[in-house]
C-alpha cells in the first residue's frame, strides 16, 4: 500500500475513505504503522466494524506501533466507549474517528492512550475536533513517542485483577410473578449471587425475551453482536449465561463476542471446586467437572490434531481430541473407583451408628438458608459458615443432646439450588444419601427470601427424587430476625411441624428442640432393674445406654428405674424385675 510518511492523518486517505463510506453506508477501518503504510483494512456495517488484532509490538509495556482510522456513517465524529476500549485493549498508538455524512467529512477526533500511576494503559486522552488536512494532528506523533519512551512496566496486579462479568439470561415464557419479578429476573438475581460467591464483579445484567432458544447462539446472533459491543464498552472479561450451553453454543458466542463464555453449570462447578475441603469433596467435584466437559470437547480443525499412532508420518494416527477423551474417561474411572472406596467406608460408619442406636437428623435446604449456622447454634460447634452460596460442601456430623436427655447425631449437608447440574447430583450422590438414611429431616428455609415458597418446592423435588421424604420432616423458617412482620412467606405445609427461628439470634430454638424430641421415634423402654452388688457392670451399662430416672440402695442390690435403648435390653434381661 502507498506510504504516507510524516502525516498523522493524510488528507488524501481521509477523503477516499469518506467517499467510500458515503457510497456503501458502512463503517470502514484503516490501520497504519509508524512508517505511514496502510497494513490492513476492515469493512463493517452501518453501525460497527470489526477491528483486527494487527501485528505490533508484543511487550505490554509499549504501544503496538499501529494507529486506526475508522469512519462513522451517521456523521457523529465523537469516539464511543467501544472505540476507547478497543484502543486500550489492543494498545494502539491512536484511535481516530471520522464523522461522514453523504460522503463528506463532518469532523475528526483522535484518542491516545494514557498511562496510570502503575504504568498501565487504562485511560485515554481525546483530542479534537480537527478538520481534513489539519496539521495540528501531527503533534500527536510526539505524544505517542513520549509514551513509548516511558519504559515503566505495568504492575503485575493487572493480571490478577478480579474478573468483570456480564450476566445473560433468557426467558421464553412469562411464568409466576413474585414481587413484580418474573422467573427469569429472579433466576438472574440468583446467578448474580453465584457470581459474587465465585469472586466475580458483575458489571451488567441482560435478560433476553424470545419465543425459543437459538440453537447456535442461544440468545440470537444479533443479540450476541450487541453483547460484544457492550462487553468492550464495559471492559468485561467474561460472559456468564444463566443456563447450560452446548459446546457449539459456547464456541459460537466466544468467536462472535470475543470474550470467554461461562454457563451456569460451569460457574457452579467452579464454586464447588473452590469450596471443597475434604478429599472426598475434591474427588466428587473433579468427577462432576470431567463428566460435564467430556461431551463438550470438540476439535478445532488441524489446530487440535496430532499424529498419535501412524507408521512414520503416513498413518492418520489418533487425533488429539480422541486422546483427550480417552485420558478423561480413564480419569473418570479412577475417580469413580476412589469414591466407591470412600462410599463403602461411609456405609460402615452408618452401620456403626445404627448398631449404637444413635438417631440421625439431617439438615437440608436451599443453599445459604443458614443450615451451618443452625448446627453451630444447636451443637455449640464451629462448622464453617458464611453468607455465600455453597459455603458447605463436605457433610459434617455433630452430637446433639435433646431436652429429654437423648443424644442424636445432627448432619449438615450441601445446599440445593434450582437448575442444580445433574452431574453434581450424581457425583455427590453418596453425600446426599445422608438425607436418605437419616431418621428425620430438618428442612431449613430462608424466611427472609422473597422466593421462600419456590425454594421449598425445589428442595422437596430433589428430596423426592432421592427417595428421602419417607420420614418425619420439620420445617424450620430461619432468619425471622431479618424477615420482620411482613417478611414471613406463606407456607403451604404450615402446621405443628413448622417452627419460626433465627439461628443467628437463637430465637425459637427451644421450641424447635421440643419439636425434634416429640417427633423423634422413641427408641427407649422404661425398665426397672435390680443390679446385685456383685454385678458391678450393670449400673454403668445402664448409664451408658440409657437414662437413669431413679435409683435406691436395697439389701440385695441397687434398684434402678431407667429409660433404656431397646436394642440394649437383652443383655440385662436377667436383672429386670
Amino acid at each position: 500500500m502507498e506510504a504516507f510518511k510524516g502525516e498523522f492523518l493524510p488528507e488524501e486517505l481521509v477523503l477516499k475513505v469518506a467517499d467510500l463510506t458515503g457510497r456503501i453506508n458502512r463503517e470502514i477501518a484503516v490501520y497504519m504503522d509508524r512508517k505511514g503504510r496502510v497494513i490492513d483494512v476492515s469493512i463493517g456495517d452501518s453501525a460497527t466494524v470489526t477491528l483486527s488484532e494487527v501485528e505490533g509490538r508484543r511487550s505490554n509495556a509499549r504501544l503496538s506501533g499501529v494507529r486506526c482510522l475508522h469512519t462513522h456513517p451517521n456523521g457523529d465524529p465523537h469516539l464511543s466507549m467501544v472505540d476507547i476500549s478497543s484502543l486500550l485493549n489492543l494498545r494502539m498508538d491512536a484511535m481516530v474517528a471520522v464523522g461522514v455524512k453523504s460522503g463528506s467529512v463532518t469532523g475528526i477526533y483522535a484518542a491516545v492512550p494514557k498511562r496510570d500511576a502503575n504504568g498501565a494503559f487504562t485511560e485515554a486522552e481525546i483530542y479534537g475536533p480537527y478538520g481534513v488536512g489539519d496539521d495540528r494532528m501531527n503533534a500527536l506523533f510526539e505524544i505517542i513517542s513520549g509514551l513509548d519512551k516511558d519504559t515503566r512496566r505495568p504492575a503485575e496486579v493487572n493480571d490478577n485483577r478480579t474478573e468483570r462479568a456480564i450476566l445473560v439470561g433468557l426467558e421464553t415464557s412469562r411464568e409466576k410473578m413474585i414481587n413484580s419479578k418474573s422467573q427469569g429476573e429472579r433466576s438472574l438475581e440468583e446467578l448474580e449471587e453465584l457470581a459474587h460467591t465465585a469472586g466475580v464483579i458483575v458489571v451488567h445484567k441482560i435478560l433476553q425475551r424470545r419465543q425459543m432458544k437459538d440453537p447456535a447462539f442461544y440468545i440470537g446472533r444479533g443479540m450476541v453482536e450487541q453483547l460484544s459491543l457492550l462487553r468492550q464498552e464495559l471492559n468485561a472479561d467474561v460472559l456468564i449465561f444463566d443456563d447450560e450451553l452446548s459446546g457449539a453454543q459456547v464456541r459460537n458466542i466466544e468467536e462472535l463476542a470475543g470474550a470467554r463464555v461461562v454457563d451456569r453449570t460451569t460457574l457452579i462447578l467452579d464454586i464447588f471446586a473452590q469450596r471443597a475441603r475434604s478429599r472426598e469433596g475434591k474427588l466428587q467435584v473433579e468427577l462432576a467437572q470431567l463428566k460435564y466437559r467430556l461431551p463438550r470437547l470438540m476439535g478445532l480443525g488441524g489446530q487440535l490434531s496430532r499424529l498419535g499412532g501412524g507408521i512414520g508420518t503416513r498413518g492418520p494416527g489418533e487425533k488429539k481430541l480422541e486422546t483427550d477423551r480417552r485420558h478423561i474417561r480413564r480419569r473418570i474411572r479412577y475417580l469413580e473407583g476412589e469414591l466407591e472406596v470412600l462410599n463403602k467406608r461411609r456405609s460402615l460408619i452408618r452401620e456403626g451408628r445404627h448398631r449404637n442406636s444413635m438417631p440421625v437428623i439431617a439438615l437440608v435446604g436451599y443453599t445459604n438458608a443458614g443450615k451451618s449456622t443452625l448446627m453451630n447454634k444447636l451443637c455449640g460447634t464451629d462448622v464453617f459458615a458464611e453468607d455465600k452460596l455453597f459455603a458447605t460442601l463436605d457433610p459434617t456430623t455433630r452430637s446433639l443432646t435433646l431436652q429429654d436427655g437423648r443424644e442424636v447425631l445432627l448432619t449438615d449437608t450441601v445446599g440445593f439450588i434450582r437448575k442444580l447440574p445433574h452431574e453434581l447430583v450424581e457425583a455427590f450422590k453418596s453425600t446426599l444419601e445422608e438425607a436418605v438414611y437419616a431418621d428425620m429431616l430438618i428442612h431449613v428455609v430462608d424466611a427472609s427470601s422473597e422466593e421462600a415458597e419456590e425454594q421449598i418446592a425445589v428442595v422437596n423435588d430433589l428430596l423426592r427424587s432421592l427417595g428421602a421424604l419417607d420420614k418425619p420432616v420439620i420445617l424450620a423458617l430461619n432468619k425471622m430476625d431479618l424477615a420482620g412482620e411482613q417478611g414471613r412467606m406463606p407456607v403451604a405445609e404450615a402446621g405443628d411441624r413448622v417452627f419460626e427461628i433465627s439461628a443467628a439470634t437463637g430465637q425459637g430454638l427451644d421450641k424447635l428442640l421440643e419439636g425434634i424430641a416429640s417427633l423423634m421415634p422413641a427408641d427407649e423402654i422404661n425398665v426397672e432393674v435390680l443390679a446385685p452388688y456383685d454385678a458391678g457392670w450393670v449400673l454403668p451399662y445402664i448409664h451408658q445406654n440409657g437414662r437413669v430416672l431413679s435409683q435406691d440402695y436395697t439389701e440385695t442390690g441397687i434398684k434402678v428405674n431407667a429409660m433404656l435403648k431397646s436394642s440394649k435390653i437383652e443383655r440385662i434381661n436377667d436383672y429386670i424385675i
